[in-house]
């Protein structure tokens, strides 16, 4: 059978494939799990954007006051939290245009039960490393946004843009959890990922 292409999408299973593992976030105990070491990559964070504010106003390159300072305030914590409700659109916007430039179609979605928003490409089957890119591309944007924004904001908006930025690299716990999983396999490892979870495929002689 011919390789398929490192980044692709495709409408169908090619035949010879086969469902080898159903990713879900079914356990009560995986998402205790996960909700715990999303708050370790929160806290993480904010401590790295603590260093990197730090950095920039050593060399001048930032201006105003430590980025945790301010933020105390009822006004600023709802606005924290409206900012996060946004961050987190926009961390799904970008899954879904990530799909799109390999040509799926996104769906878009929120579930109740488990309180998470969605971007998912249930029709269409992405190539390992395709879907690596679209798993990863999220956290990779908002962080490099959150640190170019940060070089030219003082104050409580540099505040509030820090936290943001941690919120979102503790929000990426589940992409990071699916990526580590697809890393575990081969790259002719297909991905259908349909929202609140993923199916993965493989070639009936693939090994891992």
């Amino acid at each position: 059978m011919r390789a398929l292409p490192r980044f692709a999408v495709l409408d169908a299973l090619p035949e010879g494939y086969q469902r080898i593992q159903r990713i879900t976030l079914e356990s009560q105990r995986l998402l205790i799990a996960l909700n715990a070491a999303g708050l370790a990559l929160l806290i993480g964070a904010v401590i790295g954007y603590q260093l990197f504010h730090d950095f920039l106003q050593q060399r001048g390159l930032a201006q105003g006051v430590n980025p945790l300072a301010g933020a105390d305030s009822l006004p600023f914590a709802a606005l924290t939290l409206l900012a996060i409700f946004l961050m987190l659109s926009l961390h799904e916007l970008i899954h879904g245009v990530a799909f799109q430039l390999f040509g799926a179609k996104p769906r878009y979605g929120f579930s109740l039960q488990k309180g998470v928003a969605f971007a998912a490409a249930n029709r269409h089957y992405l190539t390992r490393d395709a879907y690596l890119i679209v798993g990863l591309a999220p956290l990779i944007v908002i962080t490099l946004l959150t640190a170019a924004l940060m070089t030219v904001t003082s104050g409580e908006t540099n505040t509030l843009i820090a936290l943001i930025g941690a919120a979102n690299v503790g929000g990426s716990v589940g992409d990071l959890w699916f990526v580590a999983i697809c890393c575990r396999y081969p790259r002719d490892l297909l991905v259908r990922d349909f929202g609140e979870g993923a199916e993965l495929h493989l070639r009936s002689h693939s090994t891992l």
